[in-house]
């Protein structure tokens, strides 16, 4: 879908190209007041509908692919990443889960049987691990599992949405203009906390693009969550920071007249 919808999108362009160039060439070589002169203006004509036809094509297309990725997003409704789990040679993916989810998330009535599918995404390329896709039988528990996530923190496991690769794109740029602490994922839609506080669902990188930047961008909200989690810092004593020396003040004697 995607080359699709490249190909009509460079179709367009050079389509553009071609017929700028056409009606110059038709405009230079036959003279206003020659008979045929008529041409350039049906030449016009033929332009505009051409140019409209694409615009309806391109319409269409992205019609389509918004379509295409609803129906993807609501095939990972039950999907879940798992991120930072060491890596074993033999491993039984699903079986991992099920005691990360007994141990680390209070879940002990989770069963393999809880769980339709579970394994590793890519090949091993590093000594960093591969994430775990794990698919839930389940819905409500998928959605058990996600708001439990909090628990997993210092342990270097971490939880995330299976995004389609369009959301992943504007996730990633939300989290580039706004920071890291004012963006998340929610059902597969990016939701960004605007300046005024208000929320924003997003689905796209044009959508991101929108909304306002805040004030300072995103190195601001990078540092106010800095200081959130390490506590802010206080300014020293002036006498701890630069010791002042010590000054004796001697009394003035009397002026004689």
């Amino acid at each position: 879908m995607e080359l699709l919808k490249k190909s009509v999108e460079e179709l367009a362009v050079t389509f553009t190209a071609r017929m700028d160039e056409f009606q110059r060439e038709v405009r230079t070589s036959i003279p206003a007041a020659s008979p045929s002169s008529n041409i350039n203006s049906q030449f016009s004509v033929f332009r505009s509908f051409v140019m409209t036809a694409l615009e309806n094509l391109q319409l269409q297309l992205q019609l389509l692919c918004r379509q295409q990725e609803a129906m993807e997003v609501r095939s990972r409704r039950k999907m879940l990443l798992v991120h930072g789990m060491p890596e074993v040679r033999n491993e039984d993916p699903a079986q991992r889960i099920v005691q990360l989810l007994s141990e680390r998330l209070d879940m002990p009535d989770a069963t393999g049987s809880s769980i339709s599918r579970c394994h590793r995404l890519g090949r091993p390329v590093s000594d960093k691990p591969r994430a775990i896709l794990v698919k839930f039988k389940d819905h409500g528990l998928r959605d058990k599992v996600w708001f439990a996530k909090t628990s997993l923190k210092g342990s270097g496991i971490t939880l995330s949405e299976f995004l389609t690769k369009g959301r992943h794109d504007a996730f990633v740029e939300a989290r580039k203009r706004f920071g890291v602490t004012r963006c998340w994922t929610r059902d597969g839609c990016v939701v960004v906390l605007g300046a005024d506080g208000t929320r924003h669902r997003l689905v796209s990188v044009a959508e991101v693009s929108a909304i306002p930047a805040p004030v300072g961008g995103a190195a601001g909200t990078s540092v106010t969550a800095s200081t959130a989690a390490t506590g802010p810092s206080l300014p020293m004593p002036t006498s701890a920071a630069t010791p002042k020396p010590h000054v004796t003040v001697r009394a003035r004697k009397p002026i004689r007249k």
